[in-house]
């Protein structure tokens, strides 16, 4: 729901300013307002200037959390009386503590990464006995040890035919050959060029220590890499002890600095005459209260709450508070737009709307438990964000749904693990038949609703051509519910009232055809006449078959649920009929990687689905979504 929003007027004395801040303002859950933006006359207010001195040695504080992997940002802001430059050499003397420490590691990382790729490149030649550090020592014939492609091993004859070298293999693999080229000093150039056409790849073997055979120079490797393994061991318990050591005191220190750099900040906020101060904030009424009740007995300080109608220059931010359960689908919301604050929060609604309809769609026992624990693991893991929260409740439906349908991975009907509940979509005609009426009848009752909703928002609003003229007003309800009743009665073939219900029709249409100019009478504007009576009636008549033929669209719509419910039964159908093929191991494995192809896939496709519904159905009737979201000063 959409929280009360007050706006808090704060008004004291320079000299207070600071003590002001850190009692009322520097921890609480307020939005701050440009004054300017709220007084009539601005003369002789000025705004606080120049650079905070916090700003850079805040920022090297979140460099050396970053890379010490020091979790930081549930830290509270809290008064020391530590300076700015005091503060940065307490930082700095950490920083280059751990850095030392680092830049050894990466240095020895840097290196074993060195002689693990030396091993890899030998380990192709481990059992040949030719000596690799002899042989860079010739003088008159040049080697060169390295590796080639099979493809241009096999042209090697062709191309090096005419140049004295000659071409050793040591040993190869599918993609490769190793080995030596040799050749004359004279012609080591040339020799080289040509080999590097042929995407010869030369490996280096110079370092000291590093001399003997392939598996001399292998065991030699491996000596080194325990040897630095241990160091860096050692380096990482130096590094974690000197964390944890002075993790406590520079996380307080931390405290300090983002105390006075939020405090520098918030007085930007404000304006200043000689010898006073003036804030304006947003805060939730609740809010408001807290901050307000204790200023009653403070004679540093005034502060008075406005109510955010009485300032139509400024926008008052929107806040919403739901359910646990709901607040996942608040993204959803987001992504229409933010409601604005004289708007019905829509989150309930869709929340609800969308885990019965993918409950509907999905309904199967065993697909809603493997989604509802997915969910659970991904929360407990963290991981997935919002979407994982919502896996839950959308599990949950499609198992309650399952039973309804009497549905378990697939089995049901003749072939079922459990009894329905209610009935089997698939299990005949006239099943699939009542599945899609169902669907209908919920869409129709779920347009009502959303009709209504506009209905509230357009009170709320003052605007009296969408509470009482448009489609989706009044006049809307009035016309999608006696079409209802008269094609519900022709299809039962009951007696109604047709004459009386045909007037009311008629009387809404007329009242939606002419929404403009009667929403324009009734907010009493002057100019509510058309000028152009001629481009009104013609503009208002294709308008009005447009809005006839959304209703019937925007219903049928909804026949997409039922579709989905008998698409689901359709697919595991498939699997059910290739598992019968097979026997043993082969029809596990269809049953279950065919399980998880529908859950994967048809749960995808089901959540867009829904969201549609939601997004084009729904909320274009109602919802505005043109709001600008309240943003704390806490994050």
């Amino acid at each position: 729901m959409v929280l009360k929003m007050k706006l808090i007027n704060i008004i004291g004395k320079l000299e207070d300013l600071d003590e002001i801040i850190e009692r009322y303002l520097i921890d609480s859950d307020i939005e701050f307002e440009n004054p300017f933006n709220v007084f009539n006359n601005t003369k002789g207010f000025v705004t606080y200037h120049g650079n905070n001195p916090y700003t850079e040695v805040m920022k090297k504080f979140v460099d050396v959390f970053e890379y010490a992997q020091i979790p930081y940002n549930d830290i509270k802001p809290h008064k020391g009386e530590m300076s700015a430059d005091e503060l940065k050499n307490m930082v700095d003397v950490f920083d280059k503590q751990i850095h030392v420490l680092r830049e050894k590691s990466e240095k020895l990382k840097t290196e074993l990464e060195r002689l693990n790729s030396l091993r890899e490149t030998l380990k192709p030649i481990e059992n040949s006995d030719v000596e690799l550090d002899k042989l860079s020592e010739l003088k008159l014939i040049k080697c060169r040890f390295g590796r080639l492609p099979i493809d241009s091993y096999r042209k090697l004859e062709d191309y090096l035919s005419e140049l004295p070298v000659y071409f050793s293999a040591l040993s190869e693999d599918k993609n490769y050959v190793w080995g030596f080229y040799f050749t004359s000093a004279s012609e080591c150039i040339r020799v080289d060029k040509v080999m590097a056409t042929l995407y010869f790849e030369r490996i280096w073997i110079d370092n000291e220590n590093e001399d003997g055979t392939p598996a001399e120079i292998i065991g030699k490797i491996n000596e080194k890499r325990l040897v630095i393994e241990k160091e860096l061991n050692e380096l990482s318990a130096q590094t974690t002890m000197a964390i944890v050591a002075q993790k406590d005191e520079i996380l307080q220190a931390f405290e300090v600095v983002k105390y006075y750099c939020d405090l520098f900040e918030i007085k930007r906020k404000a304006v200043y005459t000689s010898n006073s101060f003036y804030f304006t904030c947003w805060a939730a009424e609740r809010e408001a209260e807290r901050i307000s009740k204790p200023a009653q007995d403070d004679d540093r300080i005034t502060i008075i709450l406005d109510e955010p109608s009485n300032f139509e220059s400024v926008t008052t931010p929107t806040k919403i508070k739901n359910f646990a359960l709901f607040k996942p689908f608040e993204e959803f919301i987001k992504m229409y737009g933010v409601p604005s604050y004289n708007e019905i929060d829509p989150t309930p609604i869709l929340a609800i709307v969308y885990t019965l309809l993918f409950g509907m769609m999905f309904g199967d026992v065993g697909h809603g438990a493997v989604l509802a624990v997915l969910g659970i693991v991904m929360v407990l893991m963290k991981k997935g964000g919002f979407l994982a929260k919502i896996f839950i409740p959308l599990g949950v439906s499609s198992v309650v749904f399952g039973f309804l349908y009497g549905t378990f991975f697939g089995f049901e009907g003749e072939n079922g693990v459990i009894k329905p509940l209610w009935f089997t979509p698939m299990e005949n005609s006239n099943n699939m038949n009542r599945i899609l009426i169902t669907t209908v009848v919920i869409g129709v009752f779920i347009i009502l609703i959303c009709m209504l909703i506009n209905v509230i928002n357009g009170i709320k609003q003052r605007n009296w051509q969408k509470t009482f003229f448009s489609q989706n007003g009044v006049a809307g309800i009035l016309f999608y519910g006696l079409a209802l009743y008269l094609g519900v009665s022709i299809f039962l073939g009951s007696k109604a009232p047709f004459a009386a219900a045909s007037i009311g029709i008629v009387i809404s249409l007329i009242l939606i055809f002419c929404q403009e100019p009667l929403g324009k009478l009734c907010a009493r504007k002057k100019d509510w006449m058309p000028k152009e009576k001629g481009g009104f009636f013609v503009q208002s008549f294709f308008e009005l078959f447009e809005i006839l033929l959304s209703f019937v669209t925007n219903s049928i719509s909804f026949v997409r649920v039922g579709a989905f419910a008998l698409n689901h039964a359709g697919m595991m159908s498939v699997v059910l009929m290739f598992m019968e093929q097979l026997n043993g191991a082969g029809s596990v494995t269809v049953a279950i990687l065919g399980n998880i192809l529908v859950i994967g896939l048809e749960g995808l496709i089901v959540g867009i689905q829904v969201l549609r519904l939601g997004f084009y159905e729904m909320f274009s009737r109602f919802y505005d979504g043109d709001g600008r979201e309240f943003k704390s000063i806490r994050g």
